[in-house]
């Protein structure tokens, strides 16, 4: 069935990221191994915190301080953080296809305020511009594959479950989408995807 609303994850989606890039350019202004950094952030709930809004940016740098017991600035250390995405060009194609079949476009992401923030400053042609509404874990206070952030997405596009289409990179996220009644379809490639959407014809 074609879909009435249409939403995109982000991450490896629409841009490509690379968290152990960020990982070592905080660890140089940490001043420690990037093995470290990855451990202050990932073998903790630190980064699952900072994603669903319950710790702020400078509370999320703070606390990878008390694990390395350091002290350390808060801006820097943050935009290492974000600094970790390439475009995914590739995309821009399959969100045409979409807008020229007018179904409106929305974004579900599990992201942090740096990351986006940084998304914002960098304007990628992505992102900028094509999607409505913006549903954000660290604002939703909720995180796929949690149901939480789904129920918001749909009461915020206006449709019924089983009228909205979803793609994301990881197979537990459309999993979720689909046991809500959502069409969804795990994100392997742009051309993958542009198959999919000439199909509803």
């Amino acid at each position: 069935m074609r879909p009435k609303f249409f939403y995109f994850d982000l991450g490896n989606v629409l841009l490509f990221f690379d968290h152990d890039l960020a990982f070592r350019r905080m660890a140089r202004i940490a001043d420690v191994s990037a093995k470290q950094m990855r451990q202050a952030v990932m073998d903790t709930e630190l980064q699952i915190h900072y994603e669903t809004g319950h710790i702020s940016g400078i509370e999320f740098i703070d606390r990878i301080g008390e694990h390395l017991g350091r002290t350390l600035d808060h801006s820097s250390m943050l935009q290492a953080a974000a600094d970790m995405f390439i475009a995914n060009t590739h995309i821009l194609p399959v969100l045409e296809l979409v807008r020229s079949m007018k179904i409106p476009m929305g974004l579900l992401s599990n992201t942090c305020e740096a990351h986006w923030n940084w998304i914002l400053e960098m304007r990628y042609p992505q992102v900028i511009d094509w999607f409505s509404p913006v549903i954000l874990s660290y604002e939703a206070k909720s995180m796929k594959p949690d149901h939480g952030i789904y129920e918001i997405a749909e009461q915020q596009s206006g449709y019924g479950p089983n009228e909205l289409f979803f793609t994301d990179d990881r197979e537990d996220n459309v999993a979720a989408a689909c046991a809500r009644g959502w069409q969804a379809e795990v994100f392997i490639n742009a051309d993958r995807l542009m198959k999919t959407i000439n199909s509803w014809g």
